[in-house]
């Protein structure tokens, strides 16, 4: 089944009137867009520079790159936990490194599909390693936000591989925050205030794609301020095959 099968048949699952009004929706094209993934913590005195690079970043490229910041806990014992950060997230850390042959698990880290030294403070070749991550997409998402009478809304996923797969993938989506403060009392970074863009506070799935179309729909909370939705498919190796951003806020 071919990416623009896939497409077609959620358009026509929420093409129906009852879910027209109030509703927005996106949906890849046939270039990847890569996934540039932020690994960081308010307990880290290196991060916060790798935070202010990501808020700036969202402004350049913004049509070929999708971005998320996993804030991990292992920094929490040493006199500041911080609010966003899970356990969850620095296990996924973990495993997308080990997923790569890599070792080395560290904040900031900046991971980009299978490359988990992203060279994310030289501009140069930062662009030059996204170029090797872009090319003909493997696979095509659309998401559909609908808002519900009871304040929440339901997402309508749809995700399928573009041609024939070459390897089995999982499909992921994130719930992410913009233009979040933090006034950090604790810690290395004790004393000062931190901000930041696209931090994940909710990951649904894997849910595993071969060659079939997926279709998935879930019940979304909204968050205070900016928030959107990153569908993003990888496979075993940690490549990223597509990804997609939703900014959810301008829904409502």
């Amino acid at each position: 089944m071919t990416v623009r099968h896939c497409l077609l048949g959620l358009a026509l699952v929420v093409a129906q009137p009852a879910f027209a009004e109030g509703s927005c929706a996106a949906r890849t094209g046939s270039a990847t867009q890569p996934l540039v993934e932020l690994y960081t913590s308010e307990g880290c005195s290196s991060c916060p520079p790798a935070d202010r690079w990501l808020s700036q970043s969202l402004t350049q490229g913004a049509d070929r790159l999708n971005w998320l910041a996993f804030h991990v806990d292992y920094w929490d014992s040493i006199g500041w936990p911080d609010r966003f950060a899970s356990p969850a997230y620095s296990r996924r850390q973990e495993a997308r490194v080990a997923a790569t042959g890599a070792r080395a698990v560290y904040t900031p880290q900046v991971i980009v599909g299978s490359k988990t030294n992203a060279p994310w403070r030289n501009p140069a070749s930062f662009r030059e390693m996204l170029d090797s991550q872009s090319g003909p997409a493997s696979a095509g998402l659309a998401l559909r936000l609908l808002p519900q009478a009871n304040g929440g809304s339901l997402l309508m996923l749809g995700a399928a591989p573009a041609g024939t797969p070459s390897a089995p993938a999982q499909v992921w989506v994130a719930q992410y925050q913009d233009d979040q403060v933090t006034a950090v009392r604790g810690g290395e970074n004790k004393g000062t205030t931190l901000r930041h863009d696209r931090v994940v506070r909710r990951l649904l799935g894997p849910w595993p794609m071969a060659r079939t179309a997926l279709t998935r729909s879930m019940t979304i909370e909204p968050l205070a301020g900016p928030w959107g939705l990153v569908a993003f498919v990888q496979d075993a190796q940690g490549r990223t095959l597509q990804s997609l951003t939703l900014p959810a806020s301008s829904c409502q």
